[in-house]
């Protein structure tokens, strides 16, 4: 881009005397410096949108690595089958202590039945089965359609239910992507059950706001710049 840039500047500085010298009239020669002031002014707003877009995408991928880790260490306490609600809060509160970030521990029941879902489901991964959905949902935690809508009410409708579904199985290509980066679309669309990579990549998009392409190549940027920082 800088290339260009200084290569289209320098012909810009050369134009007039390069017209003149070949006998063109005002008229033309203005129109062709007009084009080539044109030309420089878009390669100068490419190039800040280049560097604004990458250094988005940059936080994004830092957040939403950090959003991952959290998710992780949450979902690891809730999902302990061997800890009681009140153990669970203790040592929530306990971690929030030590990283002193506030937060209201909420214990009503529709809290619990969200948190528990969000963990049980996290866990066992039914989501991986391309045919789990609302309903699948409601008999996986052992309720009826009309207690679940009560418990969960965000989750009435079906499409909401699967926007929910969907974006745990982007969750789950999101850490697979991590650990596997050699897996193709198709074997990752598979192995987190979606119905073709279409969707996938689509769901992915939604819950992120980036492709997996360019979300690997970010994590791959993040990794070799860690490299080099360590080094």
């Amino acid at each position: 881009m800088k290339t260009k840039l200084i290569s289209t500047t320098l012909l810009l500085l050369l134009a007039t005397p390069s017209c003149y010298a070949h006998g063109y009239t005002l008229a033309i020669a203005n129109g062709i410096i007009a084009i080539l002031i044109i030309i420089v002014i878009v390669l100068v707003v490419l190039g800040a949108y280049s560097i604004y877009y990458n250094r988005i995408i940059s936080r994004r991928n830092e957040q939403m690595q950090r959003i991952l880790t959290v998710l992780n260490e949450y979902r690891e306490l809730v999902g302990n089958s061997a800890l009681t609600l009140d153990e669970q809060e203790t040592l929530m509160k306990k971690k929030l202590q030590m990283s002193k970030k506030p937060q209201v521990v909420q214990k009503d029941e529709k809290q619990s039945f969200s948190v528990m879902m969000d963990a049980r489901v996290n866990k066992e991964r039914p989501f991986t089965n391309p045919d789990f959905d609302h309903d699948a949902l409601v008999q996986f935690m052992g309720v009826d359609n009309e207690t679940f809508c009560k418990l969960v009410p965000r989750y009435k409708e079906p499409d909401r239910t699967l926007d929910y579904i969907n974006s745990l199985r982007a969750e789950y290509a999101a850490k697979c992507l991590m650990e596997h980066s050699d897996y193709s679309a198709d074997e990752l669309a598979h192995k987190c059950g979606f119905r073709d990579t279409a969707s996938y990549i689509s769901a992915f998009k939604f819950a992120f706001g980036i492709t997996p392409a360019e979300y690997l190549n970010s994590m791959s940027k993040m990794f070799k710049k860690k490299l080099r920082e360590d080094v």
